[in-house]
């Protein structure tokens, strides 16, 4: 057989030219002088789990400290002075390009009406973080501090004195004691999030020491906790350890009562009180990922806050008057007033928006390298710059050969052979994907951390990467899968002929996924393997993940930087997020059992047992090079006897951002899942030049 080029017409390789981030430092009228306990992002040599505060003047400028917008509300009396609206140790962002400058909206789309995960960045904001300087050090973000014992079993957490939800009402631990003990907790009613479920599904223990401190005991080291808080976006319905008891309670039984409840129920169409608080209490992602109407009562933490629903999809939001974070001279963040969320349906009418100047700012789930001819093309016409930006998730797909499928014993004994997923990544030529999808612009490479990652060699990804059509026959050969059809194609050994199949969840996944999955499906058909590829809905997708029905998935390559991916190697190993993508969900499943001998199980080899010891071991370990030396174990491991197919080591990520933003990420940076997109970045800190977009 003859193998099909699937280029695309022929372009120069254009490259980003736009440096993000540069501005002169804003006017501000002559300061006076405030003292006041802050905490300041410090790049150390290797991160240390200890309290970060500093006492500092902090310089506030007359008549600068009180946004514009907020003006009318203070002076009528109908809101607070800026002083009293701020916590006593607010969070000080700096490393920024330049004191910004109130005002403006940005303009931004979601993929439907009421869910988005185009935007969740911005309004995230998270317990714990990875400091943008550095990308390794440990800095609190909604915490003031931490302390951790020697033996990684105890954590103390310290909120910030003073904090508030955007209704105005304090945050205390009274929100973290209800999220526990009233919710999380509670059987039938809610779920302990990653961080305080601990190793396992062996939950921590929850003290609360006093107003503004509270304590997480295991019963065996949890090293990585800290490193885990950074995933946790906190003050979030279902999400912890923060949700707003004033304001949940009117929906729990036991402070409601059963009259009020079952009116709501009755009101609602809901059959039980469980049925209501999660609707108002506990919804997975309330005013981050999900904004339905009455979001806009739930109480946040978060920097914009949704205030009117103009059309079907449109969502508004304006800047939370409570929010807790300040620039170097004092001055209360967000900078933007307005940010306005549009529906469109379809990746067209979204790049049409773009290039028509409707857009400030497309991020991370919603552009490709793909398009980058036609960014770069509209840069003027449409009044934005494309971002010169590292992905760590877009366009870095990845090929997940499962190795259990229940329903096809013959295929599963050969999904298992060692030879086979070496063969089907040595068939690829990662080189024509690069030139034909993504111009020549990506660093190819097999499934690894980044380069830039502490956990890195050069070895991991050159594994099994080099284009190598002689060697993938061989490695099948090998096998015993030499008899072939009379169209070519190999027989397995029950005599049928070797199809296999690829699904995925199209745009979810990637703007090229189509492409990408048929030239790996020509680049397989080429070695004798009867391969097709199809996009089914997400939702089904995942189903068909978690019951091992699925031949081959795909998803993007997040999780694989120094912030991330220690916390999370679904990717790499059986162990969570298997609806997406691992190498089988039923040995996920056995490695998450309590019960490793109960009826159903399927257990894994004894090699998958060892990297999952090693994985283990690493969420325990104290201290963090003794983690790496684990990791590296996993990873010297995968790269002898790959689990799954990577493409790209590093891609650009071309972000549309609309040309008078400033205060951005500096360019080359990674953005993408790992840094929870701009979270990482601090978007409370961006402006526009001159108060308004270009």
């Amino acid at each position: 057989m003859k193998l099909k080029k699937l280029k695309r017409r022929e372009f120069l390789h254009l490259t980003a030219g736009a440096v993000l981030g540069a501005a002169a430092a804003a006017c501000a009228p002559d300061p006076v002088e405030v003292e006041r306990t802050v905490e300041v992002e410090k790049v150390v040599e290797v991160p240390v789990e200890v309290e970060r505060e500093v006492e500092v003047i902090v310089e506030v400028p007359e008549g600068r400290t009180e946004p514009p917008m907020l003006e009318p509300r203070v002076a009528d009396g109908t809101l607070p002075p800026v002083e009293e609206r701020l916590p006593m140790t607010p969070f000080v962002v700096g490393g920024r390009d330049a004191v910004g400058e109130y005002g403006g909206e940005v303009r931004q789309i979601h993929h439907d009406t009421v869910w988005s995960v185009s935007t969740y960045d911005w309004l995230a904001d998270r317990l714990m973080q990875y400091s943008d300087a550095d990308f390794t050090t440990l800095v609190p973000n909604m915490l003031e501090s931490w302390e951790a014992s020697e033996d990684g079993t105890t954590f103390t957490l310290y909120m910030r004195r003073g904090m508030k939800w955007s209704d105005g009402e304090p945050l205390t631990t009274e929100d973290v004691d209800h999220w526990w003990n009233d919710w999380a907790t509670v059987e039938g009613l809610g779920w302990v999030g990653a961080a305080f479920a601990g190793i396992q599904g062996e939950w921590a223990e929850i003290e609360i020491v006093d107003d503004y401190t509270f304590r997480v005991t295991y019963d065996y080291p949890f090293g990585i906790f800290p490193h885990v808080l950074t995933r946790h976006p906190g003050g979030y319905p279902a999400e912890g350890p923060f949700i707003p008891k004033h304001f949940c309670q009117d929906y729990h039984i036991d402070y409601a009562g059963e009259e009020a409840l079952q009116g709501m129920m009755d009101e609602l169409g809901l059959e039980t009180w469980e049925q209501v608080y999660n609707r108002f209490g506990g919804q997975w992602g309330l005013n981050v990922w999900q904004f339905p109407t009455y979001a806009q009562e739930f109480p946040t933490l978060a920097a914009w806050i949704p205030v009117a629903y103009p059309a079907e999809g449109l969502i508004v939001f304006e800047r939370n008057p409570y929010y807790w974070k300040v620039d170097l001279v004092g001055n209360q963040l967000p900078y933007i007033d307005n940010l306005r969320l549009d529906f469109v349906a379809s990746t067209e009418a979204m790049h049409l928006k773009a290039i028509g100047g409707e857009l400030d700012w497309l991020g991370m789930h919603d552009v490709t390298i793909a398009n980058f001819p036609l960014y770069k093309e509209n840069e003027e016409a449409g009044r934005y710059r494309v971002g010169d930006y590292l992905s760590c998730m877009t366009d870095r797909y990845i090929l997940f050969p499962r190795q259990t499928l229940p329903g096809d014993p013959v295929l599963e004994e050969i999904a298992q052979h060692p030879n086979w997923v070496k063969a089907l990544s040595v068939a690829i030529d990662r080189e024509e994907i690069n030139e034909s999808l993504f111009f020549g612009q990506a660093r190819m490479g097999a499934h690894a951390p980044m380069p830039m990652s502490k956990y890195y060699k050069p070895a991991y990804g050159n594994a099994w990467a080099q284009y190598d059509p002689a060697l993938a026959n061989q490695l099948l050969d090998e096998m015993g899968l030499d008899g072939r059809d009379g169209a070519g194609f190999r027989l397995r050994p029950d005599g049928q002929r070797l199809g296999y199949h690829i699904e995925h969840a199209g745009i979810r996944v990637g703007a090229s996924v189509h492409e990408f999955t048929e030239m790996v499906a020509t680049f397989w058909r080429e070695i004798g393997i009867e391969t097709t590829t199809r996009e089914i809905a997400e939702s089904l997708y995942n189903e068909r993940m978690l019951a091992d029905e699925i031949h081959c998935g795909v998803w993007h390559a997040d999780r694989v930087t120094d912030m991330l991916m220690p916390v999370e190697m679904g990717w790499f190993l059986p162990v969570g997020n298997q609806a997406q993508g691992n190498p089988s969900a039923s040995w996920t499943a056995w490695h998450q059992a309590e019960d490793k001998e109960a009826e159903g199980l399927v257990e894994p080899p004894d090699r998958i047992k060892q990297l999952l010891e090693w994985h283990d071991r690493m969420r325990e370990v104290v201290d963090e090079n003794e983690r790496v030396a684990l990791g590296q174990m996993i990873f010297d491991d995968l790269a002898e006897n790959p689990l799954q197919i990577g493409t790209v080591l590093e891609s650009p990520c071309p972000l549309i951002i609309n040309r008078n933003m400033q205060n951005l990420p500096r360019p080359r940076v990674p953005i993408g899942w790992d840094t929870y997109g701009m979270s990482t970045f601090h978007p409370a800190a961006f402006y526009y030049e001159g108060g308004e977009r270009a």
